[in-house]
């Protein structure tokens, strides 16, 4: 870490207090409280961060059982009626007024509030959903006698004109959802019974407060968006569904979920000009990422180092990144292959580690985790977008200008289309959940369908009854999550255009990838990774830009022309 960032860190913790007074008296006792509580906790995440890491590394039925075992701990820990009774006494007393322990004081109470429902509920929820992720882990889709996996079905799909083939891999991935739908539905219960304890109208409602986000704000975030996306998705899907007819030689009428080149439409599929894997099919990612990162200062070997990055069988099919330790353990996992998708998710995926990384440590153990999953995945989706950028062809991947030309149009073709679909799929999934838990006994294919087709007008297949949603693992390992990543692209978009036009002097954002910035680095660490969790998104947004979240640099820099 950079010496001068540490310092004003250190300066803004040493001056959190009001005044010059040592700490109140019931700062005190909150001390004590939250000391106890951190003797258990801290070894406890540790464990059970090395557990999921093990599970999703190996599949094995030790290792899930050894996570489920840390994760009903954890639950057990923040059940303590008698400790959360002190927390909420400590919250509604205001009289803790250090900005640290407040803060520390604040993440304790989120962390304990789900806690207060029955216990032996919490456990059946966290029992459904281990089976559940080991349906997802273990599973192998079926295709014509062979079983493939998910990088063999997005190959087939990215690239085969066979309209069967092309649907016999869809039908096969989609074989995970039928496994997983009814666990799903009964797993979406048991949490909205738990919400409804702890007073709130559902699970939706309370995972948003938890996240410090109010569902008025989040509803009229995603409808200002429809409104500003609607029209220009519309021209693109309609030039999309001509190509993708011709591709596969069928009419556009005929079209439906498999015949977009990814298996939920939450990619672009190939736009006119050069194939953009042509870029990376021959690079080395890890070398072009390293170089990359130091270019900016971020040392990243010893994250790689630790890391797991090459498919195999038994292992997670996905792609993650974890802090284990909060100690500067990062590790990623991901299933590497030589093509844009794999540099975009190397990219992305290291963006969060080394986020994770240079969190100041001295800052107390709860608040080293990144503020928010809006800003750790709008950082991690910023960088994601740089394997589309002129100047990282140029000078990362090190294309002549001459070279780069025809792949730079298209990539920006694509990157504006990757945008606009992701947008709309975004929409699809943030109201689906929200329905979902608004009522879990309600036909949850034909919400899914509907939404499909309301917001990416996408044709549903001939099985309406095919449960779609429960083949996106998200939903139930990150419930209620997904709408961060589009706020991630806000507060991304927002970011980019203040490091690019007042940091570094770009005129125009769309020109740079900060490659050979360490002042974009120095910003990067000093306004978004060290603070950690010291401040809610909100505020860590206002401090770092200068203004609260906005949709427009999104719109200025993917919709605009």
């Amino acid at each position: 870490m950079r010496p001068f960032v540490l310092f004003t860190l250190a300066l803004i913790i040493a001056t959190s207090a009001v005044g010059c007074a040592g700490p109140t008296k019931s700062e005190r006792q909150f001390a004590e409280v939250h000391d106890t509580y951190l003797t258990k906790y801290r070894p406890l995440a540790i464990e059970a961060e090395r557990a999921w890491w093990n599970a999703a590394t190996t599949g094995s039925d030790d290792a899930f059982k050894k996570k489920a075992e840390c994760d009903e701990k954890l639950v057990e820990l923040h059940g303590d009626k008698a400790v959360f009774a002190k927390l909420k006494a400590f919250k509604e007393s205001g009289k803790v007024k250090d900005r640290v322990l407040a803060r520390e004081l604040d993440v304790m109470y989120r962390a304990h509030l789900p806690g207060q429902a029955d216990p032996e509920l919490q456990k059946r929820i966290i029992t459904a959903q281990t089976e559940v992720e080991k349906i997802f882990t273990n599973h192998r889709s079926e295709v014509n006698g062979r079983e493939l996996s998910e990088n063999d079905v997005r190959n087939i799909l990215d690239s085969t004109t066979d309209s069967a083939s092309a649907e016999a891999a869809w039908i096969g991935y989609m074989g995970v959802g039928v496994k997983a739908a009814d666990q799903l539905r009964s797993v979406a219960k048991l949490r909205n019974e738990l919400a409804r304890k702890l007073g709130y109208r559902d699970f939706y409602v309370m995972q948003l407060a938890l996240q410090e986000i109010d569902e008025n704000q989040l509803l009229l975030i995603f409808e200002e968006l429809d409104t500003l996306t609607r029209e220009p998705f519309k021209q693109l899907k309609d030039e999309i569904d001509q190509k993708r007819a011709a591709h596969f030689d069928i009419a556009v009428a005929d079209l439906k979920p498999w015949h977009y080149g990814d298996i939920f439409f939450q990619e672009a599929p190939p736009l006119d000009g050069p194939d953009l894997n042509e870029i990376y099919a021959k690079q080395d990612l890890l070398a072009l990422t390293k170089a990359y990162y130091k270019s900016m200062g971020f040392e990243v070997d010893d994250i790689l180092e630790r890391s797991d990055l090459y498919e195999r069988p038994g292992k997670n099919s996905h792609a993650f990144a974890t802090h284990i330790d909060r100690d500067g353990d990062t590790r990623v996992l991901c299933n590497l292959q030589p093509n844009l998708r794999w540099m975009d998710t190397l990219l992305h995926e290291l963006g969060h580690a080394v986020y994770d990384k240079y969190i100041d440590r001295k800052l107390p153990f709860l608040l080293r985790t990144p503020s928010h999953s809006i800003t750790t995945e709008g950082y991690a989706m910023m960088i994601g977008a740089m394997a589309k950028n002129r100047e990282f062809m140029e000078r990362v991947v090190k294309m002549s200008p001459g070279e780069a030309e025809p792949f730079a149009a298209a990539a920006r073709r694509s990157l504006r289309a990757e945008k606009l679909i992701f947008s709309r799929w975004a929409q699809v999934m943030m109201r689906f959940e929200r329905a979902m838990y608004a009522n879990p006994d309600q036909d949850l294919s034909k919400i899914w369908w509907d939404l499909k087709k309301e917001y990416q007008f996408i044709n549903p297949p001939d099985d309406l009854a095919l449960p779609g949603y429960a083949a996106k693992i998200h939903i139930m390992t990150n419930p209620v999550y997904y709408h961060s990543y589009l706020m991630g692209d806000l507060f991304a978009s927002q970011v980019h255009n203040h490091i690019a036009r007042k940091i570094i002097g770009a005129k125009d954002p769309r020109s740079t990838c900060y490659f050979g910035s360490t002042k974009a680095g120095d910003y990067m660490t000093r306004e978004i990774f060290l603070p950690g969790n010291l401040y809610s998104w909100n505020a860590l947004t206002r401090r770092a830009t200068g203004e609260p979240l906005t949709a427009k640099y999104f719109v200025q820099l993917y919709v605009d022309p």
